[in-house]
């Protein structure tokens, strides 16, 4: 104990600023969850639908693989992501669900930083990319005709012909509190009657975190955080089976 205790002091001072990245980081991170009474936290192998599941996709983000899962396990026919990016979660999930339909939204780089209806984060800059550039994951793919390109700012987007439509809503757009409460509004007005509800960036990001502890005490089902991810859930379908914790149990991680 006392030689492992000594070379963690050794390295503290000799990587101050790794230590700082990770382990700060992630033990504020782990603090957080537990002081969000409104939320479930909970392990992968309390879903069994994702235990044995086998997908394709990008390993750049595991959290996309496990949104794969969850949308295969539970028969989802469609997708509307918020925040198109790169496009590769939307690919990862068409290319696992044959019957799958997505549409993926994001702001033209014409509008993006001058013409939003609220204010972005600072961070929210770095995900902006040209027009071109946009959802390359899946152009020139097969799954491309089964996916829609949207355009717009999704504080003024016009979501209510997908009102009541949409199986799996992923939510990884601007991240200021007042962005994500506009996208939570409309997800939950898309939701299907079977529906489920992804936050990306829960616990790392105060906005989304603010949100979704304040929307998660107000909802008729639990909202569930994954170990190991930044995602928070909310399903209108039963997908968790709580397992006791003992000295068996796999150790969580952030």
């Amino acid at each position: 104990m006392l030689p492992t205790l000594r070379g963690v002091a050794r390295g503290i001072v000799r990587r101050r600023d790794e230590f700082r990245h990770h382990v700060a980081r992630d033990a504020w991170t782990v603090a957080k969850r537990f002081a969000a009474p409104s939320v479930v936290n909970i392990e992968k192998r309390e879903i069994p639908l994702v235990m044995w599941a086998v997908v394709e996709g990008w390993l750049d983000d595991h959290q996309r693989m496990l949104i794969a899962a969850l949308a295969k396990g539970l028969d989802h026919r469609t997708f509307f992501e918020i925040g198109t990016n790169r496009g590769r979660t939307t690919w990862t999930v068409v290319r696992n669900s044959p019957e799958m339909r997505a549409f993926t939204l994001d702001v033209p780089l014409g509008d993006a930083s001058s013409a939003t209806a609220l204010d972005l984060a600072s961070d929210d800059h770095h995900f902006f990319r040209p027009d071109e550039a946009t959802g390359e994951a899946f152009h020139d793919t097969p799954e491309a005709e089964r996916i829609t390109q949207l355009w717009g700012d999704s504080a003024t987007f016009d979501f209510s012909p997908y009102a009541g439509e949409i199986d799996l809503v992923y939510i990884d757009g601007a991240h200021t509190y007042d962005y994500v409460k506009a996208d939570t509004a409309n997800a939950l007005r898309m939701l299907s009657p079977t529906g489920m509800i992804v936050w990306d960036d829960y616990g790392s990001n105060p906005g989304v975190y603010q949100l979704v502890n304040e929307v998660a005490a107000t909802l008729d089902r639990p909202v569930y955080h994954v170990y190991g991810t930044r995602m928070a859930i909310y399903s209108r379908q039963d997908f968790v089976h709580r397992l006791p914790y003992d000295d068996h149990a796999s150790l969580p991680t952030v």
